[in-house]
């Protein structure tokens, strides 16, 4: 089933709570290049404690500590940037999961006054989703080896970084076939191992064309994004009026 993910990259409650409105699957808090910190992370995770969406935060760097502290807020997965070698991805499933499988450390906090009753534990720690983003040609390269470790649930890819590696300019919703070649390789390695395939896009067309293609996870559209667009189009109807 396709898994319709929406991208937060502002911190505010408020906003937070309109934006899951929208019908998304998950949503996607961005610590990296959003404006998101530990704090406002932990936050809009309280703001947004329905079942439904799947909250997931995109940390800035694949870091045990940092980890650790954002599922202890209650995130139901982490989605890590440059996510290199089999190596690199062992490092991320065991900064997300509990002995045995895993290093991650116990003390859950906010993320134990959700469960339901159920031990955390027993319940939501075993369900994270756990993505590696796939950003460059090494990444490219040992694809197959990132998608096979166990404690990894699925990959993501990130469309500009990656566009970068192979040469091209950054930017979002790619037609060079360069790209889209890397992409299905993504895809296949994903799908051999049994996992998810992510893939941020900026509209909801090319979301469905990804999806198309074989991805099993589209970001449709960032919170900044639909703001913007919004503003600008009320404001031209009233100027422009037809």
């Amino acid at each position: 089933m396709l898994q319709i993910n929406g991208w937060m990259s502002i911190p505010d409650m408020f906003a937070n709570r309109l934006f899951a409105r929208g019908g998304w699957d998950s949503v996607t808090l961005d610590a990296q290049h959003g404006l998101f910190d530990h704090a406002t992370i932990a936050a809009s995770l309280q703001a947004l404690s329905d079942a439904r969406p799947r909250r997931l935060v995109r940390v800035p760097r694949n870091e045990a500590g940092y980890i650790g502290k954002v599922l202890d807020a209650s995130a139901d997965g982490i989605i890590a940037p440059m996510i290199n070698s089999a190596d690199e991805a062992r490092a991320l499933a065991d900064a997300c999961w509990y002995p045995p499988k895993g290093r991650r450390s116990f003390g859950p906090v906010l993320a134990a006054l959700r469960t339901g009753g159920l031990p955390y534990q027993k319940g939501p720690a075993q369900a994270i989703d756990v993505l590696a983003m796939i950003e460059t040609r090494e990444a490219l390269d040992a694809v197959d080896d990132i998608a096979a470790v166990d404690g990894i649930t699925g990959l993501f890819v990130g469309p500009s970084d990656l566009a970068l590696a192979l040469g091209l300019e950054p930017g979002q919703d790619r037609e060079e076939a360069l790209l889209l070649d890397a992409y299905r390789r993504i895809i296949g390695a994903a799908k051999r191992a049994g996992k998810t395939a992510g893939i941020y896009c900026a509209s909801p067309g090319y979301a469905r064309k990804m999806a198309e293609l074989g991805f099993s996870m589209v970001t449709v559209i960032s919170d900044a994004a639909v703001l913007s667009r919004a503003a600008a189009a009320d404001c031209a109807a009233v100027r422009e009026p037809a």
